[in-house]
């Protein structure tokens, strides 16, 4: 692990002593993460902490690397980049005493937005410097850890296309477009799903679970959540056809979606998911294809700062 050190720096803060390692993901927000790795050090010792940083050699190698730094005595991790890196980061550190910390420069940026961190990015170290560890719940995927939200159907197809729509509209606009292009052409599928035990079968536009309220750059899918109640809030919206989806995703921004008719919104411990083919999931900004998903939630399981 290549790690660039700041001499002149020292720790300060609520962490006081504390060791800080930054991972940075070069390529999150198109690319600003890569002129970050030179200039992070130095502004983080401007408000009293002293940082190392070090890259993510690629995708999925983040957690590798916070999970080494635990294991080199870092008490702090800095996740450089958006909400899959603050995801992998997690991965790497939970069941620790690490303390996971944020610098945003991904598309969307929900996590850091539900934890209360700037917008500005120039006010991230001194938020850091005078910020809290906290404990809060840690989602979990079919055995991966979520921080922010696991959805599975339209979810998916939207946030692929976002992830290239976002560099040019931003996160606000790229999110909408690609829900709008992706309601005219995704259609509800047969979900198996079982909440708590109880069966909800039926076809589904998207069954979403979150930890924090926002999602997708701003919208409010879990107006109710708390990171550290011990449930997950769950999104359950069923065959609303074309235009009723568009209005649902209007909605949606003021956090008004759920009509417990055709939109649910449970709260739920657990929740498993069977599908008669594989589809789109989204878990904290990245896509795969499932059979099946199988979440849950671990209290108060992973430390941040905020």
């Amino acid at each position: 692990m290549a790690v660039v050190s700041d001499p002149h720096s020292a720790a300060g803060g609520t962490l006081s002593g504390a060791r800080w390692l930054a991972i940075v993901n070069p390529a999150a927000g198109n690319g600003a993460g890569a002129n970050l790795t030179r200039t992070l050090a130095r502004m983080f010792a401007d408000v009293g902490v002293r940082l190392d940083v070090t890259r993510s050699p690629g995708p999925g190698e983040a957690a590798r690397v916070a999970s080494a730094a635990v294991d080199d005595g870092y008490d702090v991790i800095l996740a450089v980049g958006g909400d899959g890196t603050a995801n992998e980061v997690a991965n790497g550190i939970l069941g620790s005493r690490a303390v996971l910390a944020l610098y945003p420069t991904g598309t969307g940026n929900d996590f850091a937005r539900n934890l209360g961190y700037p917008r500005q990015r120039r006010a991230v170290p001194a938020f850091l410097a005078s910020a809290v560890p906290r404990e809060i719940d840690a989602g979990l995927a079919n055995d991966r850890v979520f921080v922010n939200h696991v959805g599975i159907g339209i979810d998916g197809v939207v946030a692929e296309r976002a992830r290239s729509l976002g560099h040019y509209l931003g996160p606000l606009l790229g999110y909408a477009a690609s829900s709008l292009a992706a309601i005219v052409s995704y259609r509800p599928a047969e979900m198996r799903v079982s909440v708590d035990g109880e069966q909800r079968d039926g076809r589904y536009l998207i069954v979403i679970a979150s930890n924090g309220v926002y999602f997708g750059g701003g919208m409010k899918c879990a107006p109710n959540a708390a990171f550290d109640d011990g449930w997950l809030d769950l999104t359950l919206a069923g065959d609303l056809g074309r235009v009723a989806a568009v209005g649902s995703l209007a909605r949606l921004y003021r956090g008004t979606h759920v009509d417990g008719e055709r939109i649910h919104g449970l709260r739920a411990r657990s929740m498993e998911i069977h599908l008669e083919r594989a589809l789109p999931m989204e878990l904290d900004g990245e896509v795969s294809r499932v059979r099946s998903l199988s979440v849950g939630v671990q209290p108060l399981a992973l430390r941040v700062l905020a």
